[in-house]
């Protein structure tokens, strides 16, 4: 981002002045003024780190305003780009062709190296769409750029630019090349002697794949080489090849010859363009279609003279002045068979798709069938003098309703996005082509009861929720963790600790749902001193985040419905004693379900089922080697400790005692120079380990620590992550064990009393003559002469 006095540089340079210069300075010094995705249906919100802006930049979409921010990031040209402008108000005209006057927000604001241009992002046939139905506010030049024409008229008067950035799906593969490029520039740069044995060996030859020159170079990875790809000394593919796969992606020193290798390439490659394939069915025929045509053709050969024969022969005429064989006019035209004239009348027609449309939906839960005959009985009330249609009628109409209509009808906006039809593949975005690029983070309520409290008669179970991060290249679990609360910030920063305690590492991004606790400020700013891209998939669409999805599919299908107490095909629950419900069954602890589930990962991620006989721990493993800067690298330290601590309210502090939260005590030598006037101060507990808080004093943390800490950190790792599951977030069932305990005691204390009151009680009365200085004789021979007096209860005197 520019300095102030760059910025003064800047303004004299491209002559800005004036309302354009007051409108620029406002959007560099204010928040973006809109928050992306509120509305958003089918889009992943992205929230992408900026190097070159040291800001984090919002995008609403994906594929086009993420394509956007990865060019504006690479281009030397751009100097400054931001993201959701101020509001400015235009002139459109509506579709009678009167003008209106609506506030207008930019995607970007992009400040070049020629001015200052302000960006509306589109995916082409978006911007298509919008020409032919809004001619008048959008116009389509000679050239093919589209352009919206109130906004660029209305920034000419203030002294700015217009553009519309129109992306096409061609330019996935460039794209995902940049990001691989802005990577590498976070490791250490390439020295002079390795870019001469580069420049020597590309040299030697017209052009190599990557592969083949890392291979000759030796070199333990390829950030160096695609480093020197980002300084432009090495020329590569980037538009049509992919650097993940390394093989196929050919270098060299000239653009001429990369561009003969590429055709050299091409031409080898079985397939080297997703354009789709039309081709009639003459050229490929069925078999049924082909025999019969081939029957016709020994027919005529055979010289047979028919009506039939003679219609034959007179196609056959007519095919061969079209270009066709004889074989291919005679293939029957099976596909122009049938009557396709609507015989509905039309009032029948229109109150059936009426009734589609409108009335079968919301009927939920009944069958089509019933759907049928409630359609019968009104359409004979609407048209008494015609006919209802059939059933096979119905049941062809209905078909042909899109399923997200009914869907939307019938269960809302999550039904409604499961019945929406796919996207073509030639139009979707890549999947992530390197492990560790992105991620996939969700929660699970595991289906089986655990057993958190043990005594006695009465046994306390709960269902556990468990928090995975997918790999999504490589279907590689890469971090795990279990809570017995439900889906919260505690949950999200155990994963993240997880991952960098297990690898040293984080993902470049983290895409999640939308729950609260993934779009919690904690979260968002955790990510963003991580450096890690962050982004929101869709709400209630089941269509995304499948990766994570099929990690506890898997785990409940596999592993818990083998396993006492589960839930996983508990399906009789209403029709069973309760004596035979799951929780009565369930006989792991904590520490058993979270080794099991070690086991199952580490299974999972050994088990060869990705193409190529590959399990996703290799791929994981070897893309790692292979491109080592992908990846954000983290240290376990005191830093990333506090920062993914979840914060709480403040803690009064006791001189003598320390922090009192919860049910222990936290001390530190620094607590003590708190004197006087109560203090309160600001407080984190850790999220692993119970008996560790960071207190907030002055301009720094101090750590501090219960009693027990020194017994904690003597337990094995899987004790103490279930230890800091039974201190902290089974607190609150504790509570309610020791009230179930308490309210025992006191029908205990009820049931003596009850004993005590029963007056046939016998009590033995020994008398003794005996002096204090006498020592009794025998005993037994008193006790056997002694008198039996019943008890008085009512002279007992309770001690208090």
């Amino acid at each position: 981002m520019l300095s102030e006095s760059e910025f003064e540089d800047y303004c004299r340079q491209v002559g800005l002045r004036g309302l354009a210069r007051e409108y620029v300075e406002r959007v560099r010094s204010s928040e973006p003024s809109r928050m992306v995705g509120t509305r958003a249906k089918n889009n992943t919100v992205g929230f992408v780190l900026s190097v070159k802006m040291g800001v984090t930049i919002s995008a609403e979409s994906r594929m086009p305003e993420r394509a956007f921010v990865t060019l504006c990031e690479h281009d030397s040209r751009v100097l400054e780009f931001w993201d959701q402008p101020e509001q400015i108000k235009v002139v459109i005209q509506d579709k009678n062709g009167r003008d209106r006057r609506i506030w207008y927000t930019p995607d970007f604001m992009v400040l070049g190296r020629d001015g200052v241009i302000l960006v509306e992002v589109k995916d082409k046939a978006t911007a298509e769409e919008l020409v032919k139905k809004s001619p008048r506010n959008w116009e389509k030049r000679e050239s093919g750029k589209i352009e919206y024409v109130p906004a660029k008229t209305c920034l000419a008067d203030m002294g700015l630019g217009h553009s519309v950035f129109c992306y096409q799906p061609e330019l996935r593969y460039k794209i995902s090349n940049l990001q691989s490029l802005l990577l590498s520039r976070q490791e250490a740069r390439y020295t002079e002697s390795q870019w001469n044995a580069v420049h020597r060996s590309l040299s030697d030859h017209v052009w190599m794949s990557l592969y083949d020159l890392k291979d000759k170079l030796e070199y333990p990875d390829y950030t160096q080489l695609v480093q020197m790809l980002d300084d432009g000394l090495v020329l590569g593919d980037l538009d049509s090849a992919l650097i993940s796969s390394p093989k196929g992606f050919l270098v060299s020193l000239r653009q001429d010859f990369l561009d003969q290798g590429v055709s050299f390439l091409n031409q080898a490659r079985p397939f080297s363009t997703l354009e789709p394939i039309a081709v009639g069915m003459e050229l490929a025929p069925s078999s049924a279609r082909a025999a019969k045509a081939l029957e016709r053709l020994s027919r005529l050969q055979d010289r047979e003279n028919s009506r039939s024969t003679r219609r034959w022969q007179a196609k056959v005429r007519d095919g061969e002045k079209i270009g066709l064989t004889p074989f291919q006019s005679l293939l029957p035209d099976y596909h122009l068979s049938g009557n396709r004239q609507q015989r509905l009348p039309a009032h029948v027609a229109r109150h059936l798709h009426d009734y589609l449309h409108n009335d079968h939906g919301p009927q939920k839960g009944i069958s089509d069938y019933r759907s049928y005959i409630a359609y019968k009985v009104g359409a004979k009330e609407q048209h008494p003098n015609s006919d209802p249609v059939s059933w096979a009628t119905f049941w062809n109409h209905l078909k042909k309703v899109p399923g997200e209509l009914l869907g939307e009808q019938r269960g809302g906006k999550r039904l409604a996005n499961s019945k929406v039809a796919a996207v073509p593949v030639q139009y979707r975005g890549l999947k992530p082509s390197y492990g560790w690029k992105t991620a996939s983070v969700d929660h699970y309520t595991a289906d089986i009861f655990v057993i958190i409290f043990s005594g006695g008669d009465y046994v306390y179970a709960a269902r556990p929720t468990i928090t995975g991060m997918v790999d999504i290249y490589s279907g590689a679990v890469i971090s795990m963790s279990m809570s017995l609360l439900p889906p919260s910030r505690r949950s999200v920063a155990k994963v993240m600790r997880d991952c960098v305690r297990r690898h040293g590492r984080l993902p470049s991004e983290l895409i999640v749902d939308r729950g609260a606790e993934f779009k919690s400020v904690y979260f968002a700013s955790l990510l963003a001193d991580m450096e890690v891209d962050y982004s929101l998939r869709p709400s209630a669409h089941p269509r995304y985040g499948s990766e994570i999805e099929g990690l506890f599919g898997d785990f409940k299908k596999m592993w818990l419905s083998n396993r006492p107490g589960n839930t996983a095909d508990y399906r009789e629950v209403r029709s069973v004693d309760r004596s035979f419900s799951p929780e009565k069954h369930a006989v792991l602890k904590p520490y058993d379900l979270h080794r099991e589930l070690l086991a199952f990962i580490e299974w999972r991620n050994s088990k060869p089922v990705c193409p190529g006989g590959y399990s996703p721990g290799y791929l994981l493993k070897t893309s790692e080697e292979e491109f080592p800067y992908i990846a954000r690298k983290t240290s376990l330290d005191h830093r990333f400790m506090i920062a993914s601590s979840v914060e709480t309210k403040s803690y009064k502090v006791d001189p003598q005692r320390g922090l009192h939260i919860g049910e222990m005590y936290y001390w530190a030598p620094e607590l003590s120079s708190i004197t006087g006037r109560k203090k309160y101060l600001e407080v984190r507990p850790d999220v692993e380990n119970p008996h560790l808080v960071y207190a907030g004093m002055g301009n720094r943390w101090v750590t501090c620590f219960s009693s027990r800490a020194a017994d904690f950190v003597t337990l094995d790792p899987i004790e103490q992550h279930v230890q800091s599951l039974e201190v902290t977030e089974a607190l609150k069932d504790k509570r309610l064990i020791r009230e179930r305990a308490d309210e025992d005691l006191v029908r205990l204390i009820s049931e003596m009393d009850q004993v005590a009151e029963d007056a046939s009680t016998p009590v033995i009365n020994i008398e003794s003559g005996l002096e204090e200085e006498q020592v009794p004789q025998d005993i037994f021979a008193r006790i056997r002469s002694a008198s039996v007096e019943p008890l008085m209860t009512e002279s007992w005197e309770v001690s208090r």
